[in-house]
């Protein structure tokens, strides 16, 4: 039941923005805190506290009517290659066309000694106008040691619409996937605890 436990830790940092002073624009490291990153004029990525899904702060990105830019944010986290990981969270959008700009949410993976991105594997999810759930899980590919965890908007994509996105985030999840041999350990270990307690 501990190696359950113990593989289904979260490797984020403020994984729900609880503390601003670990969310900045300032550059790296980037391990241990969130980075924030925005491009374009009309465009912020802040840790405010308007729409948490729980708690009391969010992350807030916000595009207004501007094309061809961004806004985002990320935490880099150590991983081993060939191990899946999972990443996930919530997101809720006040766009009443989610149409207007584009959601990317990837690992990015990396090479700490080359300080290079290996390949990065993504989905495009678009959040609804209440909290609803997001999740991708991928293996880290060889040659990566570390995962950039990224959430983004933009709107590079022409879509024909105004162009604006404004999106909260919140309590997100980096854990890595258990093994098959570690999670028949775990059940094993299980029930040899429930059968400990029923000759009791």
């Amino acid at each position: 039941m501990w190696c359950g436990r113990a593989t289904a830790q979260n490797l984020l940092t403020d994984p729900s923005f609880e503390n601003p002073a670990l969310f900045t624009a300032d550059g790296p490291p980037f391990v241990g805190s969130w980075e924030a990153f925005n491009g374009g004029a009309g465009t912020f990525s802040i840790n405010d506290t308007l729409l948490p899904h729980s708690g009391a702060r969010d992350a807030h990105l916000n595009i207004t009517a501007t094309d061809n830019s961004f806004a985002g944010f990320f935490q880099d986290v150590p991983v081993t290659a060939g191990v899946s990981y999972t990443y996930s969270g919530f997101h809720e959008s006040l766009n009443l066309n989610p149409a207007s700009y584009v959601t990317e949410v990837r690992f990015e993976w990396r090479n700490s000694g080359t300080n290079t991105e290996v390949s990065r594997s993504q989905i495009t999810p678009i959040a609804g106008t209440q909290y609803t759930p997001f999740s991708l899980t991928f293996a880290a590919p060889a040659g990566a040691d570390t995962a950039r965890i990224v959430y983004a908007i933009q709107t590079f994509t022409d879509t024909g619409t105004l162009n604006t996105g404004d999106v909260f985030v919140d309590d997100l999840s980096v854990t890595r996937v258990p093994e098959p041999s570690t999670l028949m350990l775990a059940g094993l270990g299980g029930l040899a605890l429930l059968r400990t307690r029923r000759r009791a």
